[in-house]
């Protein structure tokens, strides 16, 4: 027989045991719920950080690295702009003795031509006054010109004459001249060019119609023996010139002088060669009382006589300042026949 009482006990044990199962399930399982909810919160807070600082403004950032960029780009920008003013700086400086100026300095210089160069040394072009001659009869002072003058004007000679050509600030100078060139090879040597076709000084002179020459011989000629071999083929070239065009106007220049260095060291290109020329020249002139003596060597020789230091590449030949002066002295000393 069974014991009822027994079972109930069992039973009793039995529900006790369940809930206690169930208890602690339910407690294991809110512990396992909390320790989710917790980690979710962390999870979920930093998410919600990770918005917010997306979301924030620009003037919300921490401003260092904003900063740093600013500071970079104004950076870059100020060297860019400083690179560019250097650029621009070194292509609108021109050299002053060496080069050619450039299109806008020779539309000034054209236009005024009665302006004084600045010079350190020497006295103003307008307050020299050159050894110029004419023969009264003939010819009389006129009007100082404008740089137009060069367009019916040409100048003859050596390499002295080349560079006043070159770097004087005109850009319509003609010029049957050449480095190294003597008057005695005005005949033979084929170094002038015209439209690319080489001729000599002769042929170029016959080849072409000017109103205004130039004659500028002497450095290359100053270790002749005889000076009389040097005139007489200037006087031979004025002759060439007047069968060409026999109402040109003529001007014979004085020797440019050297520097007191080269001329206290060398025998030949000296000083004392220079005056012996210049005297020689002006005597064919008054001779021949058909062209002019144009002293525009006294635009650059000093006091003592002498090319100064300054206005010399080598002492020998002028610097494109002193060239300058040579050109103001040139269109300031301009001549006419007598009506």
């Amino acid at each position: 027989m069974v014991d009822n009482n027994f079972e109930k006990k069992q039973k009793s044990k039995m529900n006790s045991s369940n809930k206690n199962a169930i208890v602690i399930m339910i407690l294991f399982f809110l512990v396992i719920t909390a320790f989710m909810i917790l980690t979710e919160s962390d999870s979920l807070d930093d998410i919600f950080s990770l918005k917010k600082s997306k979301a924030q403004t620009p003037g919300d950032l921490p401003t260092e690295n904003v900063v740093s960029s600013e500071e970079s780009t104004d950076k870059t920008d100020t060297e860019a702009t400083e690179k560019t003013t250097e650029v621009t700086t070194e292509k609108t400086e021109e050299p002053t003795s060496e080069v050619t100026t450039a299109a806008t300095d020779t539309a000034e210089s054209t236009e005024n031509t009665t302006e004084d160069v600045v010079d350190t040394v020497l006295p103003p072009v307008s307050e020299i006054k050159g050894q110029d001659w004419y023969n009264a009869q003939l010819f009389q002072p006129a009007q100082p010109v404008d740089g137009k003058y060069f367009d019916n004007t040409v100048l003859i000679g050596d390499s002295r004459t080349e560079s006043l050509a070159l770097f004087s600030g005109y850009d319509n100078i003609n010029s049957f001249a050449y480095k190294g060139l003597n008057v005695g090879a005005i005949k033979s040597d084929r170094v002038i060019k015209i439209s690319g076709v080489e001729y000599t000084v002769e042929e170029a002179v016959s080849a072409t119609y000017y109103d205004n020459y130039y004659i500028s011989f002497g450095i290359n000629e100053l270790g002749w023996q005889y000076i009389s071999v040097f005139t007489e083929d200037i006087s031979e070239l004025i002759d060439m010139i007047y069968t060409r065009n026999p109402k040109a106007m003529v001007y014979v220049a004085s020797v440019v002088p050297v520097s007191k260095a080269v001329s206290d060291q060398d025998d030949v290109f000296n000083k004392e060669n220079v005056d012996r020329f210049n005297l020689e020249l002006l005597k064919m002139v008054q001779d021949r009382g058909d062209v002019i003596y144009i002293d525009y060597a006294a635009a650059v020789r000093d006091d003592e006589g002498y090319l100064p230091e300054e206005g010399s590449v080598d002492g020998k030949h002028c610097t494109s300042d002193y060239n300058k002066r040579i050109m103001q002295y040139i269109l300031t000393h301009i001549y006419e026949r007598v009506r």
